[in-house]
């Protein structure tokens, strides 16, 4: 379940990300407990067949898409644009 909370906060918060303080806060979780959780989200998110990312830039956490999948993205936006 908390997976999931952590997956939506993910999503919600968008560009801005989530720091680690933050997510302890709303899970009510340990500093430790948090980052095995967020490991295991981030491992979930390696599957080939997934198209985004987790990734930690400065001290907020952040859904991105993957660099493989570039194409596709930068197709949408000539479609969009056209």
């Amino acid at each position: 379940m908390k997976m999931g909370v952590l997956e939506g906060l993910l999503f919600v918060t968008g560009e801005d990300g989530i720091s680690l303080g933050e997510i302890q806060k709303i899970l009510e979780l340990t500093k430790e407990d948090a980052l095995k959780l967020i490991d295991g989200y981030k491992n979930t998110l390696e599957d080939e067949k997934r198209g985004l990312k987790l990734v930690c830039l400065g001290e907020k956490y952040k859904l991105t898409t993957k660099e493989e999948r570039k194409k596709y993205y930068e197709a949408l936006a000539d479609a969009v644009v056209s």
